[in-house]
């Protein structure tokens, strides 16, 4: 008598790995890696720069890297996320490497401070333990059925946590050089991004850059290459002075993707004012036109109809019957909700590929994607 045919089909081999691991799934029921919302950066072009859309900005269940060298806003950009976040019902854990970070500067930023916790750190050990005992201690929570918050987790920066062995060799008088700085980063950063996804929790860090000696020297972050490839996002600032007249009144910060899993990576400018901070309109004058969005350099006529000149120190909108000045420019009053959809509708094809299912040149993606 012939055996009979034992079948272990697709739903089979789907049971069997759910009772392995619980985190996975059959695609089309997943939403483990799946990001659910974006936390604003403070200012529209920004946002497209990181997300590919003006009403997007850092992803949750994602780490980013903003990495430059000092003065170059980074600490601003984290705090002024810090605040949009909490806005939006995040509570956040904040580690400090730089000592650098205090209520006063928390407050001017308009942060609820009880919904930040502080903690100073010192070592990569210091921080892999706290890191990886609380999303241990979360993820064993969901896995009951219980209810944990919204997390969002700063580390500002990566750059400047020494290691054990640096702070024991410098109590010994050692002059050595401590080389296992850089496996740690990257052990660390291997075993947090499953738990962060999982928990949906958008990890934001700063880096410090330098720049390499030789021919064509390029500009590098610290740490080694392990917190660079677990980005999803990789953000290298540079800046230039802005200025009214002589006086220096900030700087024009250059954003330019080194890495993007969620646009094309598109440099961007955007101002960081010293008494102002920062404009969430500035950067868009350049995507405005009469035809895009309704507003463009000119005036209007007696019988009130438009006259675009590009040389016009005045703007023109057609929701509102009077000129405009640049002063007044970079105002809600101008860039409006249907105005900045509008803008957003225009720039999909800079900061976005197209869908891969169609009709697309691969190779000149990736070609982009290495420039």
């Amino acid at each position: 008598m012939a055996k009979k045919k034992v079948e272990f089909n697709f739903s089979d081999i789907n049971a069997e790995l759910a009772s392995i691991n619980p985190l996975g799934s059959v695609m089309e029921n997943s939403d483990f890696s799946e990001v659910t919302e974006y936390i604003d950066t403070g200012n529209y072009h920004l946002n497209a720069c990181v997300s590919g859309s003006l009403f997007g900005g850092w992803p949750n269940s994602r780490t980013c890297a903003l990495a430059g060298p000092s003065g170059t806003g980074k600490t601003f950009l984290i705090l002024n996320s810090v605040k949009r976040a909490i806005d939006m019902g995040y509570n956040v854990i904040f580690y400090d490497s730089e000592a650098a970070v205090d209520k006063q500067l928390m407050t001017k930023f308009g942060i609820d401070l009880s919904k930040v916790n502080y903690q100073p750190v010192n070592t990569v050990q210091d921080f892999r333990h706290s890191i990886t005992t609380i999303t241990t201690k979360m993820q064993e929570v969901k896995r009951t059925g219980g209810t944990v918050p919204k997390v969002m987790i700063i580390l500002d920066s990566a750059g400047n946590l020494a290691t054990q062995k640096e702070i024991n060799d410098a109590v010994s008088g050692s002059e050595k050089a401590d080389m296992t700085r850089a496996k740690i980063l990257k052990s660390i950063f291997r075993i947090i991004m499953t738990p962060l996804a999982d928990l949906k929790i958008p990890f934001l860090f700063t880096n410090h850059t330098y720049m390499t000696q030789g021919f064509i020297a390029q500009q590098i972050a610290g740490g080694g290459t392990g917190p660079e490839y677990a980005a999803s996002i990789v953000l290298f600032l540079n800046k230039a002075q802005l200025k009214e007249g002589t006086e220096k009144t900030g700087i024009i910060v250059t954003a330019k993707p080194n890495k993007n899993r969620f646009a094309k990576p598109t440099p961007i400018k955007f101002h960081l004012h010293f008494t102002q901070g920062m404009n969430p309109y500035v950067g868009l004058e350049q995507y405005v036109s009469w035809d895009v969005c309704g507003v463009d350099r000119g005036s209007f006529d007696k019988n009130g109809k438009p006259e675009l000149k590009a040389t016009s120190r005045t703007w023109i909108c057609k929701h509102l019957d009077k000129p405009v000045s640049n002063k007044d420019f970079f105002t809600e009053k101008v860039f409006t909700k249907e105005v900045l959809e509008k803008i957003n509708e225009h720039i999909q094809p800079l900061f976005n590929y197209n869908d891969v299912s169609q009709d697309v040149d691969v190779d000149e993606i990736l070609e982009e994607t290495v420039e």
